[in-house]
């Protein structure tokens, strides 16, 4: 890694699209997990986010991209404006907020940051390569250790990452299986293509070997979409079918026992603190509507003492021996630290991504040239939100980094189709937006 590190460093100084290249690889790569000695501390995100910004202040990004205004990266805007006076307004009550606050500032910098880097489809697909070559990287080892030890090797997460939790990890992981498609489909390579995928069967392997209840729901739903969207019925249906037999085929016993438990739920202690915590998230929101308690307002004991007894629509009553614990849920996640308003922003973000895709879908049909990349790619994120949204169900992932900068790709996209559009008098193509010089 310092042998890399010494590589590629000269070369970010000298080119700031690398440099924010390896601002992503690191952010999903998170590869302290795996070092040691001095090298360990090394903080690679915050030397490449640097590296980047002060590339784009002293003008070394070559054919910089600008900022823009639209209604998806308002949404964001908000959103970010918001959880940050929840962190203000709760830093002194809630001890989980200053812990919390440098992982939200640095992936949400990541997201803000990327227009000004990524201005064409040849930037887009690099960086669809390095974030799946970065967070892929996860899923190759766990699913070559699922194969190399017959399915006995149990996957936890990365650690000092997002991710850090195996339920976190499937996520994340069925989050990545629709961008390996795409590169599949578009990489000109042959090797590229075989290897894209290969790394989306090895982190369908990862995500068996986490035993992840959401894991699974996320990656069954992600079929079920992925077939309802794709114009390709037939192939489609093929594929899916491919991939569901040999999930029954090659998964663990250990996988089964675990994915059988959903069927009594409400028996399991495990699912009961989940719904305990919801409550509490309920119970802060009512009480808090407008910032909620700050991050991880339901892991914090006091907040968690203070609301748990009081009385809303879910009707449960919490047990003695069930501690303060996460939300399990992206969206009681929101509602606890950030209250109603925050939900409602969260809500809307994810809303309009869904929109922002039909816009480039229909963007792509009056603009001249070949776009149907730009739909597979707008259909392929969506696919990826999809998972997050399916999967963030059963876990508090809801500031995960790739989520929200998939958002912003989608803005770009959209950004390319007008900008092309706009080259081509003889199209007039009226879209309210305006892009403005940082």
């Amino acid at each position: 890694m310092l042998a890399v590190m010494l590589f590629m460093l000269p070369m970010a100084f000298m080119n700031g699209f690398v440099a924010f290249l390896m601002w992503v690889y690191m952010t999903l790569l998170a590869p302290h997990g795996y070092l040691y000695g001095f090298m360990i501390d090394f903080r690679y995100t915050f030397v490449f986010a640097v590296l980047s910004l002060g590339a784009l202040v002293l003008g070394r990004v070559k054919d910089r991209g600008y900022f823009l205004v639209d209604k998806l990266m308002v949404l964001l805007l908000l959103f970010i404006t918001h959880v940050l006076l929840s962190a203000v307004i709760n830093m002194n009550s809630n001890p989980m907020v200053e812990y919390r606050l440098e992982y939200f500032i640095k992936g949400m910098a990541l997201a803000v940051a990327a227009p000004f880097f990524i201005n064409s489809r040849w930037r887009i697909h690099m960086v669809l390569i390095v974030l799946v070559a970065g967070l892929g990287f996860h899923g190759i080892q766990n699913g070559l250790k699922m194969i190399s030890s017959g399915g006995t090797h149990i996957v936890s997460g990365i650690p000092r990452s997002t991710l850090a939790d195996n339920n976190l990890f499937a996520v994340g992981m069925v989050m990545l299986l629709p961008l390996t498609l795409y590169l599949a489909r578009y990489s000109a390579s042959r090797l590229a293509k075989w290897a894209a995928l290969g790394v989306f069967g090895l982190c369908v392997m990862a995500v068996l070997g986490s035993n992840s209840r959401g894991g699974f729901l996320a990656l069954a739903i992600l079929g079920v979409w992925y077939w309802i969207t794709s114009p390709r019925k037939l192939i489609s249906t093929l594929f899916v079918a491919i991939v569901a037999i040999t999930v029954m085929q090659v998964a663990p016993d250990r996988w089964f026992d675990r994915m059988e438990t959903i069927k009594n739920a409400d028996q399991d202690m495990s699912f009961i603190g989940r719904v305990a915590a919801w409550k509490v998230s309920v119970n802060i929101a009512n009480d808090n509507p407008v910032f909620g308690a700050g991050f991880d307002a339901t892991q914090v004991k006091w907040i968690w003492d203070k609301y748990k007894q009081a009385s809303n629509f879910i009707d449960v009553n919490i047990p003695e021996g069930i501690a303060y614990k996460a939300a399990h849920s992206n969206y009681f996640q929101v509602l606890g630290d950030l209250g109603y308003v925050g939900l409602l922003l969260f809500l809307a973000l994810l809303a309009a991504a869904f929109v922002t895709r039909w816009q480039i879908k229909s963007l792509a049909t009056k603009t001249p040239g070949d776009n149907a990349w730009s739909v597979d790619l707008a259909t392929a994120i969506n696919l990826s939100l999809v998972a997050f949204i399916a999967g963030g169900a059963g876990v508090s992932l809801a500031y995960f980094e790739l989520a929200h900068l998939l958002i912003v790709i989608l803005a770009i996209i959209r950004r390319l189709l007008i900008q092309q559009a706009a080259l081509a008098p003889a199209r007039n193509i009226s879209i309210g937006e305006t892009v403005v010089h940082a």
